[in-house]
């Protein structure tokens, strides 16, 4: 069966399932028997692929948002929204450049891997320019952010999405630039004025708490470096074990939604441990971290953690 005519049969399925949401496609260089489709951690569902490479997915009902699909070991972010009729091929050689999506909802599909391919390629210009004066940072940041939103803008002249679609692919584009702003501020010390004067054109699209994107790991990386860098910027003359105390306070603090917080929680906490195996002070890290969250599931994944290091 070549590709032609799987999408044929896939479209004529779709016509008979109108209030269903259906996710198919091929995969070249299969590494796995399997495809999940994920909402956060929380698996929806998962199928073999036949021996050409070929599946399909159909949901029932589903809550319109972000979601990822894995095919191991390999995953990738994409938007569903009701009655959507997804299909998509991607060869795993080389996993994000090969994904093209075809089919009802394919539009803002490809339009999203847009964006995170551009983010991966401006990456390596950002990088190169982390030791470079606030002007000209500043200067490169907004010329690649203001390019990947004028491109968005354009999109949107034919192409209509919704809410939920609009909030996760303007923040695709806005979190990313934000995280390499922190990063080069960590990296270079620079005083409060400097970092208002970069970050002074963003501040009103900045959310802590938009739990659509809680499992979106550019928006939690944004958080987790804001988090880190107010604490650093305040309290610089403090042991290591004071200043991430002061982490995990100021996320109960800053951050409102409970899972949001779980889940920045979560990366401080890991990362913390992860470094420390067998130190002292981790036992009061636990304590506070304890007195902070209040997921009994995470807090219990977190002890389980602590004793490893132990």
């Amino acid at each position: 069966m070549n590709f032609k005519y799987f999408f044929l049969l896939f479209i004529l399925t779709s016509c008979f399932n109108e209030n269903k949401t259906i996710f198919g496609g091929k995969v070249l260089n299969t590494t796995s028997k399997y495809i999940s489709i994920y909402k956060g951690d929380n698996k929806v569902d998962e199928t073999s692929i036949d021996n050409l490479g070929y599946f399909e997915i159909t949901l029932d009902s589903i809550k319109p948002g972000l979601y990822s699909f894995y095919h191991q070991p390999e995953f990738q972010h994409f938007i569903l929204d009701k009655y959507d009729n997804l299909m998509i091929r991607l060869n795993t050689l080389d996993f994000d450049e090969s994904l093209v999506y075809t089919g009802k909802g394919s539009s803002k599909n490809n339009f999203l891997m847009d964006v995170f391919l551009r983010n991966e390629r401006d990456e390596f210009i950002i990088n190169s320019n982390l030791d470079n004066s606030v002007t000209i940072f500043k200067k490169l940041i907004d010329s690649l952010y203001n390019n990947q939103y004028k491109f968005y803008k354009e999109f949107l002249i034919n192409n209509n999405v919704s809410k939920t679609t609009n909030d996760i692919i303007e923040s695709a584009i806005l979190y990313p630039y934000l995280s390499k702003y922190h990063s080069y501020f960590i990296r270079n010390n620079l005083n409060e004025n400097d970092q208002n004067y970069c970050l002074s054109d963003y501040k009103k699209k900045i959310s802590f708490n938009n739990e659509n994107l809680t499992h979106f790991k550019p928006y939690i990386d944004f958080i987790y470096l804001h988090i880190y860098n107010d604490v650093k910027n305040n309290n610089n003359f403090i042991s290591l074990i004071d200043f991430n105390k002061l982490r995990l306070l100021k996320t109960d603090k800053m951050i409102q939604s409970s899972t949001v917080k779980s889940r920045v929680l979560r990366f401080h906490a890991i990362g913390f441990l992860l470094q420390r195996e067998k130190d002292s002070t981790n036992n009061q890290f636990i304590n506070i971290f304890n007195e902070v969250s209040k997921d009994k599931k995470l807090n219990l994944e977190i002890y389980n953690l602590y004793n490893e290091m132990k």
